[in-house]
């Protein structure tokens, strides 16, 4: 059985205020072009494509497990997806929550790669592991049948949340 889970990516307040800047200038820029001798008109052609560019695409990271196998791709604008990688669990280490002793011995030694929301609410898991002599440290958010599908077959290698608050 394949199991996914789809996150979507939060923009950033400095996207945000940069979106609403950019749009207000476009239709400054637009109703002075019409008032004008359309000398404007340029500036309002960019910064609509920057609006449209900041607040108009939509990013999603998409995380499946299959067959002792963890893929990542990105889904942008809900239709074009791109792989970014996959990797069997032979050359996992860990995944444990973000911050857990397991995984803390690695962090200085690894190439860290961010799969996450960014949504500082949300707290997501770190996988170690170890592909053609380089250690990578993972930031992903897994949801409990992901990592109850992996934990079927590699118990081991899952260090779960604990449930106490």
């Amino acid at each position: 059985m394949e199991v996914y889970v789809l996150v979507p990516v939060r923009k950033t307040v400095v996207a945000k205020v940069v979106g609403t800047l950019m749009l207000v200038l476009a239709v400054v820029s637009l109703l002075a072009a019409c008032l004008t001798s359309g000398i404007t008109l340029p500036v309002a052609l960019v910064c609509g494509i920057v609006w449209f560019v900041l607040m108009g695409n939509s990013k999603e990271f998409e995380y499946s497990y299959f067959d002792g196998e963890v893929r990542f791709a990105k889904v942008l604008n809900k239709n074009r997806r791109k792989s970014l990688g996959g990797y069997p669990m032979d050359d996992v280490i860990q995944i444990a929550p973000a911050g857990d002793r397991s995984v803390s011995q690695y962090e200085r030694e690894v190439k860290v790669i961010d799969y996450t929301s960014h949504d500082k609410d949300t707290a997501y898991y770190d996988m170690v592991l170890k592909k053609e002599g380089e250690t990578l440290l993972i930031k992903f958010e897994p949801d409990d049948k992901y990592l109850e599908a992996v934990e079927f077959k590699y118990r081991q290698k899952v260090i779960r949340r604990s449930t106490q608050a």
